[in-house]
């Protein structure tokens, strides 16, 4: 991988590390969610990436709308990549609970991404496991 690219990774994950969760969190002063940091992580990168598809974000929106995610995901129109493909970069996305595509993070190497989380904030973790099993797709944003 290109070295200034991987200084870039690095910078972003030290300028969100200390970024506070909060749901439908936009911004690093208020805090930020998991689409919220996707957007801001991105921007960083000249990618912009929607904040939302227009229509308020519900507390239980998964429930009423289970596919709306990956949706608005899969409407980005970049190109799907497997597990095996994985780049840094890469947009990977995850179901946390009922089989519904509620979480994503961004990959910084081909095995490990980073995301928020409600209880921990920014986290880099392992697609092993816990999260391997929960691995639904990614697309790549940045060739």
């Amino acid at each position: 991988m290109n070295k200034n690219i991987q200084e870039k990774i690095n910078e972003g994950i030290r300028k969100y590390q200390y970024a506070k969760f909060l749901r439908n969190g936009r911004n690093l002063e208020e805090g930020i969610d998991c689409l919220g940091f996707i957007k801001l992580f991105y921007k960083d990168f000249g990618i912009d990436i929607p904040s939302d598809d227009g229509k308020p974000i519900e507390e239980e929106w998964y429930r009423t709308d289970p596919e709306r995610y990956i949706r608005g995901i899969k409407s980005l129109g970049y190109k799907n990549v497997s597990i095996d493909e994985l780049q840094p970069l890469d947009l990977a996305y995850f179901v946390i609970s009922h089989d519904v595509i509620t979480h994503a993070g961004i990959m910084i190497s081909n095995r490990e991404f980073v995301h928020m989380s409600p209880k921990s904030g920014l986290l880099i973790s392992k697609l092993e496991r816990h999260w391997g099993r929960r691995f639904r797709g990614a697309i790549r944003l940045i060739e």
